[in-house]
């Protein structure tokens, strides 16, 4: 009878061991704990900062390279959405005059590349004991930021008793995401969708209701043939 006993209390130790093996382990919190999905614990952040450029003020006014380096900033200024540029004027520079020529220069330079005069603004700012007078162009760019992965725990890879996905789950497609995003506005969805162009539907929906073929025509151009040139059948 005491053989029994001890089998039985062996085999209750055995069942508590293994539960204890599948018992959730320690949990590692995430960035975002009110995930609702496992591929939710990271996301991509964006915020504005200034893209800008400076011109050194010469009194010959804007050089070659001045030119080429504002045709790059409309560009971006472009690309991020056509907002404001803000030109700053050096308010102490030695020579107050040559500055403001210099400024309305850079200014005239905009609008040939594609900048109106409405959407630049001009502004004073002081440079204190710079060596150099420069014009400052600025405008405001969305910025994507991604989640610091290296610095993020791995945790117990093999404690899965909970079936959760481990603390660092998804961190790298958000990190991927946030350096290959072309526009980080479309993040925050500042760029409306462009209106469907319901031409070819029309067309389509028309051909069904008369009973006519609704695929598209086949192109020639597009037929091919495997070559028979070398190793086909003699």
């Amino acid at each position: 009878m005491l053989s029994i006993e001890r089998l039985a209390l062996s085999v209750s130790l055995c069942a508590l061991a293994l539960a204890g093996c599948a018992s959730p382990p320690k949990a590692v919190p995430g960035p975002r704990a009110e995930a609702q999905t496992p591929l939710e614990q990271y996301e991509v952040k964006t915020h504005d900062a200034p893209d800008q450029v400076g011109l050194t003020i010469h009194a010959e006014g804007l050089s070659a390279a001045q030119r080429d380096a504002l045709a790059a900033f409309v560009v971006r200024w472009r690309a991020a959405g056509s907002g404001t540029v803000v030109l700053q004027t050096p308010s102490d520079a030695p020579d107050a005059s040559a500055a403001r020529s210099f400024a309305l220069a850079a200014e005239s330079t905009l609008a040939v590349l594609g900048v109106p005069y409405d959407h630049v603004r001009a502004v004073a700012y002081a440079q204190g004991a710079a060596a150099k007078a420069v014009v400052l162009a600025s405008f405001d760019a969305a910025v994507a930021e991604g989640p610091d992965c290296h610095s993020i725990p791995w945790g117990n890879l093999s404690a899965n008793g909970a079936n959760a996905a481990y603390a660092r789950f998804g961190c790298s497609l958000a990190a991927n995401l946030a350096a290959q995003i072309a526009d980080p506005r479309d993040l925050r969805g500042d760029n409306p969708l462009a209106p469907a162009d319901n031409t070819r539907r029309m067309q389509i929906l028309s051909n069904y209701r008369t009973g006519k073929t609704t695929s598209s025509e086949k192109d020639q151009q597009a037929s091919g043939a495997v070559s028979q040139s070398v190793g086909g059948p003699q």
